[in-house]
């Protein structure tokens, strides 16, 4: 067996494709002269032969194709994948907190693992969640995706896989890149500049590089696209129509009985009259332009390691990582809804006709005078703060990384490595735009005569209180708009020190064939720490704004034992080149769970050179981490709408419902008679607030991950490859939140609802019958799984067959998923909810059943081009229950999604031996995304699935010597 050294591993992992290489679901080897034949594939800590292939599916994706489609983040190629369901991204304003994620299968972020160099990264808060903004593309050599399951080599948050990136090594010389982006309407822009530097030293046995980052992304509004700069609803015929929020400038009040449309707005002059709730002209407020479609963003990064070789037994290492983040959000000034007590009778700011009004509707029954006007009223008061001014976050999130350690032979047959790494995330967010809700209702109650606070020292001693005049647009003074304005800000610091020793190697002669046993075993120690600590407001839910959350400190930690055995059972025989069993497993003691197990059955057949069979069983038991057992209750305003409402009893996709059931349901739980399926039950501006915490009764969640396959070979021509596997991952008791149409449907709709069932109990209404929160402590579903059948093809030939090769070099590359299930049961009594094929507020992203990404590149000479075609299957809204269709899961006219194919294209010249350019295109015939009504996820689409920008054009100038 030959040594392992860092050059072997590198130059196995970048000689894994030829030519323009992009995603290859076999991570099969082509190594050229002079090189060690083996290598480490992601998902096994064994040094593998040059005729390995990988028992599950990996996809490589090399560092030049980053620059082939102009990604600037990692994260907007791999949301590409067909094994990905998108995260956050650069267009995550609301929901978002300035992260960009990966999550394999769609089965959450927290079950994808990141690693750098097969190590585990710094994470960015309590989830362990890792924000792959923090790793620039400059520093990557090259990512693997193992969508198999991982848990027994890496632990059990690889549920759904692992994505590895390897950074650049064993770097001399100096390489400088620049590039720029921008969309073909002048906007969006994107600057990115890197420089590599690195030098070999004392006749190569040490090596020391650097790499530098800087990127600068423009903001983007909602208001800057059509499709985008007006909120749109359904308007109950299959159309749309303009929409909004019903919390508006002027102010405006539902129920009481003083409409009959069901509620009020105010006019300048504090007069009253009805809100128009449909049309092409109504009185919602459009709250999507100042919304941001891209986030704006500036980082910066340094990535270094250093390497030398004492002697063959000694081999010290550094790695370090710094990133410096910042992103910010923008939404529409603060929506205030609250339950407020304010002065009737003679105030200023209302005509004589609206107090008499509103003391019959909403009057406290007290008329000192005796003038026929109540003194006070008490309402649920909408109001859109615009005088206070937009919401704004900005998030400045500081990560870095620094590992230590040492590599090197033990004998002939086996090596080690030991390392430390201690790891922190800074993250300062400060928010404007909020509003104290204390302070709003003290400046609603004025004086005897309404020139002033009626108790301008109360609200615990502030002073300084003026007059508030909600009722009317633009009547709020300066000096109102001071006294409730409030600055937020909060901070959080993650800390993880990892300890991990490997030792490597094989048995020798001790052997079944003439092929040796491998053999892997290590020990890990990892330590997890999470603060959060908010201002005042904040902890304490007093804005209205940006979310409350209160403040959090949590510790886990955990020790691992882990070993892998990789047995040739056959060789060179006939109907079997080769037979290996693939043996893991891992003992782990959680802190706050104890001690739990996950082991590994894999393998491979090699039938001959053109056929590979190859399977796994992974089993993974999971801990809940700090935020599922610890977090504190928060708010979160998801998409949803209420079933007593008039907005879901007049949605013609309800019409199924059997509303008489329903009206009883509703009734038991609190939805006073005179309230039912009025519109002052309807969705605060489409959203539900909802109440997210931690759960420190979770127990841990257990998963079983079965993948099997072939690997196809056929004697074409060389460099054809494909393959097919299939997938099966099945977790029992996840944790996780029940969504909130899950649960409103439950309680309203479902078998196991009405008043008293698990469900209904997690919904709290107001004394008016509209919802006041929808509990989602963190729990332990049920069921959540996925199922399906990946595809994957590589070919790199020449064109000899065609015109001679005038074409030059040819290579194809293409990936595919054909998804069979995506289900999830709320508890072990509930339906069966398929999401496959489907999207909207119970299912959220859109999940289609087939999906693929396919690069197709021709080289020849200095010239290289790729084509890339990104398929997106049609999708429907809603979601099967217990194997049929839910009409009642449905909230939208657009029902439908039809299939999307995005082109991009790139030309790369190579001027000389240091000097490329690459230019490109993006969504080539500038398709426009789906337009969505009311189940959008933002600007009446789902941006991370969709492209929002148009045509990009993009370029990149590389330089080295």
């Amino acid at each position: 067996m030959k040594k392992l050294n860092k050059t072997s591993l590198l130059l196995g992992t970048l000689l894994t494709s030829a030519m323009l290489y992009v995603p290859t679901a076999t991570a099969q080897v082509e190594l050229g002269d002079g090189v060690d034949d083996e290598i480490v594939v992601t998902g096994s800590r064994i040094q593998r032969s040059q005729d390995f292939v990988a028992n599950a599916p990996v996809a490589t994706v090399e560092a030049v194709q980053f620059e082939k489609v102009g990604a600037v983040n990692t994260e907007e190629l791999l949301n590409s994948l067909p094994q990905t369901i998108p995260g956050l991204d650069r267009s995550s304003n609301n929901p978002g907190n300035g992260t960009a994620t990966v999550d394999l299968r769609g089965l959450g972020a927290a079950r994808t693992l990141v690693l750098v160099n097969g190590r585990r990264t710094q994470p960015t808060g309590p989830s362990g969640i890792v924000d792959i903004n923090t790793i620039s593309p400059a520093l990557i050599e090259s990512v693997e995706v193992l969508t198999g399951g991982a848990s027994s080599v890496y632990g059990a948050d690889a549920v759904s896989g692992v994505v590895n990136f390897i950074l650049k090594n064993d770097f001399e010389g100096v390489e400088a890149n620049l590039g720029y982006q921008m969309t073909d309407q002048g906007d969006a822009g994107l600057l990115s500049a890197n420089v590599t530097l690195g030098a070999g030293f004392d006749d190569g046995r040490g090596n020391a590089n650097v790499t530098l980052g800087y990127t600068n992304r423009d903001e983007l509004f909602q208001g800057d696209r059509d499709f985008a700069a007006v909120s749109l609803f359904d308007d109950g015929n299959g159309g749309l129509e303009p929409g909004g929020s019903s919390g508006v400038p002027g102010a405006a009040i539902f129920g009481g009985g003083i409409s009959s449309t069901g509620g009020v707005t105010f006019e300048p002059d504090g007069s009253i009259r009805e809100f128009v709730t449909s049309g092409q002209v109504n009185d919602f407020y459009n709250y999507a332009p100042p919304n941001y479609i891209q986030l704006p963003q500036e980082r910066f990064t340094i990535g270094a390691n250093a390497s030398y070789e004492i002697n063959d037994m000694f081999k010290p290492f550094v790695e370090a990582r710094f990133s410096s983040n910042l992103v910010e959000s923008q939404l529409a000034p603060t929506p205030i809804f609250q339950t407020s007590e304010f002065t009737l009778d003679g105030n200023p700011f209302l005509t004589t006709e609206a107090q008499q009004l509103l003391s019959q509707g909403f009057g406290n029954g007290v008329d000192t005078n005796g003038n026929g006007i109540d003194d006070t009223a008490t309402a649920f008061l909408r109001r859109r703060l615009v005088e206070v001014g937009p919401r704004f976050n900005s998030d400045n999130r500081d990560t870095f990384q620094v590992l230590l350690g040492v590599e090197g032979d033990l004998s002939d047959q086996f090596s080690y490595d030991l390392s430390f790494s201690e790891g922190r995330t800074n993250n300062s967010s400060f928010q404007t735009g909020n509003v104290n809700r204390g302070r709003y209702d003290q400046a609603l109650l004025l004086n005897a005569d309404g020139t002033a606070c009626s108790s301008p020292n109360a609200n615990g001693g502030l002073v300084g209180c003026s007059p508030l005049n909600i009722f009317g647009a633009g009547n709020i003074s300066q000096e109102a708009a001071d006294f409730i304005r409030t600055a937020a800000s909060t901070t959080e610091q993650t800390i993880q020190r990892v300890l991990q020793t490997n030792i490597i190697g094989d048995f020798g002669d001790l052997s079944l064939t003439d092929s040796p046993i491998g053999v892997a075993i290590g020990a890990e120690y990892i330590e997890n720490e999470y603060a959060f600590r908010p201002s005042q407001d904040v902890a304490a839910s007093t804005i209205a704004g940006f979310n409350g959350s209160p403040p959090l400190e949590g510790e886990i930690d955990q020790y691992s034992l882990y070993g892998e055995l990789q047995v040739p059972l056959l060789e060179d025989l006939p109907f079997a080149e080769f037979v290996d069993l693939d043996l893991a497993g891992r003992v782990s003691d959680y802190s706050s769970s104890g001690t739990e197990y996950n082991y590994k059955v894999g393998g491979t057949w090699g039938v001959n050179d053109l056929l590979r069979f190859r399977g796994n069983y992974n089993t993974a038991v999971r801990a809940p981490n700090i935020g599922e057992l610890f977090s504190a209750q928060g708010e979160n305003f998801p998409g949803g709408e209420d079933p007593c409402s008039d907005a879901f009893r007049t949605n013609p996709a309800n019409s199924g419902v059997d509303f008489a059931q329903l009206a009883a349901r509703c009734t038991a739980t609190g939805v006073p008679a005179g309230a039912l399926f009025t519109a002052g039950l309807d969705a605060v501006s489409g959203q539900i607030r909802a109440l997210a915490g931690g759960n420190p009764n979770l127990a841990v969640e257990e998963a079983e991950t079965i993948t099997f396959g072939a690997v196809i070979s056929p004697d074409l021509f060389d460099g054809f490859t494909m393959s097919v596997d299939y997938f099966n991952i099945d977790i029992e008791n996840a944790i996780g939140t029940v969504g909130v149409n899950t649960i409103l449907s439950g309680c309203y709709l479902g078998d196991q609802g009405g008043a008293g069932s698990q469900f209904c109990n997690l919904v709290q209404r107001r004394p008016g019958g509209s919802i006041l929160s929808v509990s989602q402590q963190s729990t332990n579903i049920a069921e959540l799984g996925k199922e399906g059948i990946d595809f994957a093809l590589q070919a790199n030939t020449n064109t000899d067959f065609l015109m001679d090769g005038f074409l030059g070099d040819l290579s194809v590359n293409y990936l595919g998923t054909y998804t069979l299930s995506t289900d999830s049961r709320a508890n072990p009594a509930a339906d069966l909810v398929d999401c496959t094929g489907r999207f909207g507020d119970f299912c959220g992203e859109p999940r289609p059943e087939y999906s693929h990404y396919t690069t197709l590149g021709l080289s020849k000479g200095m010239l290289s081009t790729q084509l890339v075609w990104q398929y997106i299957g049609a999708v429907e809204e809603g979601a099967d229950i217990n194997g049929e269709n839910d009409p009642a899961l449905q909230g939208s006219s657009v029902d439908k999604i039809g299939d999307r194919s995005y082109f991009d294209g790139s030309v790369t010249a190579d001027l000389s031996d240091n000097f490329a350019i690459t230019a490109g295109v993006r969504n080539i015939f500038d398709d426009l995304p789906p337009i969505i009504g009311s189940n959008d996820e933002q600007a009446n689409t789902f941006p991370a699935t969709y492209d929002v920008y148009g045509r990009t054009f993009f370029a990149n100038i590389k330089t080295t010597f």
